[in-house]
């Protein structure tokens, strides 16, 4: 498995406080760069498509990402976490509208290379905590953290060979 993809990995199965997750994140993507936030971005799809629920009232076959907690976004800072989380679900939608018309084209908008340029390490400690408590939340409701983790792992190596 690719470096970048064993840190995201780490980092949404490791139990930290959410300001110890920013502080990993920010370090993990000091070293690592973009390879890091495309690897939680694909840890962020594999999670949704695998184990995620559709949105009331959606017959597309969305899949709604949650929402952090306000303190969680907080501490990306109140503008900048809200605006890269906003960034985030506006991408995550377009690839899901690619995917339902069979394309790799995305509909016009920001990039994930644009949500790593402007937010970094933010940008992954976000989809890190949303990927870890996604995980958390499937335990709670009785599935194997395990079986998650290993799906997850198994989707990112994919992309690594």
């Amino acid at each position: 498995m690719h470096p970048s993809a064993e840190h995201a990995l780490n980092l949404i199965s490791t139990p930290r406080s959410p300001a110890q997750l920013l502080k990993a994140s920010q370090a993990a993507w000091n070293e690592h760069g973009y390879p890091l936030t495309y690897a939680c971005f694909m840890a962020l799809v594999a999670l949704t498509d695998n184990f995620g629920e559709q949105t009331d009232g959606d017959v597309s076959g969305e899949v709604a990402v949650p929402r952090p907690p306000s303190e969680v976004i907080l501490l990306a800072g109140r503008r900048r976490g809200e605006e890269c989380l906003d960034m985030l679900n506006d991408l995550i939608m377009r690839v899901r509208e690619a995917a339902q018309r069979q394309t790799q084209e995305l509909a016009e908008g920001a990039s994930l290379e644009d949500l790593d340029k402007n937010y970094k390490g933010n940008a992954v400690y976000l989809m890190a905590y949303i990927v870890g408590s996604g995980v958390e939340s499937l335990v709670e409701q009785g599935e194997d953290a395990d079986r998650v983790l290993d799906s997850v792992a198994q989707f990112l190596e994919q992309l690594s060979s």
